[in-house]
């Protein structure tokens, strides 16, 4: 796969492709749960902040449309911080040499994942990574530098009292570049999403079939 270069606006309000799935799912707790338990089966809300089109290129008057409002708080800033580390801030225009620094097999896909937020001990990243393995034509990679497309996985835990039910989580799915006048990693974001079962049978399953039709658009190329 060749790489490619092109002039890219990192702040932009277009460009990205949006998938949402269902609204977010909460639980209500019973009336003699701690506050602290209490706290974490009802996040914070999420607002629109100016990080929020900086980085994710999504406006104000689009929170609500693209689905943002559906995350919790800590959903969005993980998404924010996650391309705040990936993309410079420059609102000019600037040059970004996008796809692996070295060329791959022909046919096949590197995907390179990062999950962060209630994973410490990595189980839900390696049940991610097993089932991104089991994808037709898909390598993953040890480094955004080595990779054609990045998943990054926010998960959030959802609980009921002090039990835990299952797991929610957002993702954003981007094209790995280098902003060659600085010499620093950046991004093309590709999609947004969401999965809010967490009753759901196999989270890393469903995350593995939306990256495969992500996938789509770079399959071939």
């Amino acid at each position: 796969m060749k790489n490619r270069s092109l002039f890219f606006s990192v702040i932009a309000c277009g460009g990205m492709t949006t998938q949402l799935l269902l609204a977010q799912t909460t639980t209500t707790p019973p009336a003699h749960k701690s506050k602290s338990a209490a706290s974490k089966s009802a996040p914070a809300a999420s607002a629109w902040t100016p990080d929020v089109q900086q980085y994710l290129g999504v406006s104000q008057g689009s929170f609500s449309l693209v689905g943002l409002n559906k995350l919790s708080k800590a959903q969005v800033d993980a998404l924010v911080n996650a391309a705040r580390n990936n993309v410079s801030g420059d609102s000019n225009k600037h040059l970004l040499t996008c796809g692996p620094t070295t060329p791959g097999q022909a046919g096949r896909v590197r995907v390179w994942v990062t999950v962060s937020g209630d994973d410490p001990q990595g189980l839900r990243l390696a049940e991610i990574r097993t089932a991104i393995r089991g994808l037709s034509g898909v390598d993953l990679a040890d480094a955004a530098a080595s990779a054609d497309r990045a998943l990054h996985i926010v998960i959030q835990e959802q609980t009921l009292g002090k039990r835990i039910i299952g797991y929610t989580a957002s993702y954003m799915t981007a094209t790995p570049c280098v902003d060659e006048p600085r010499k620093a990693d950046a991004e093309l974001k590709g999609q947004l999403g969401t999965y809010t079962d967490p009753k759901g049978a196999d989270l890393a399953r469903d995350l593995a079939g939306m990256l495969d039709q992500d996938l789509q658009s770079v399959r071939g190329k």
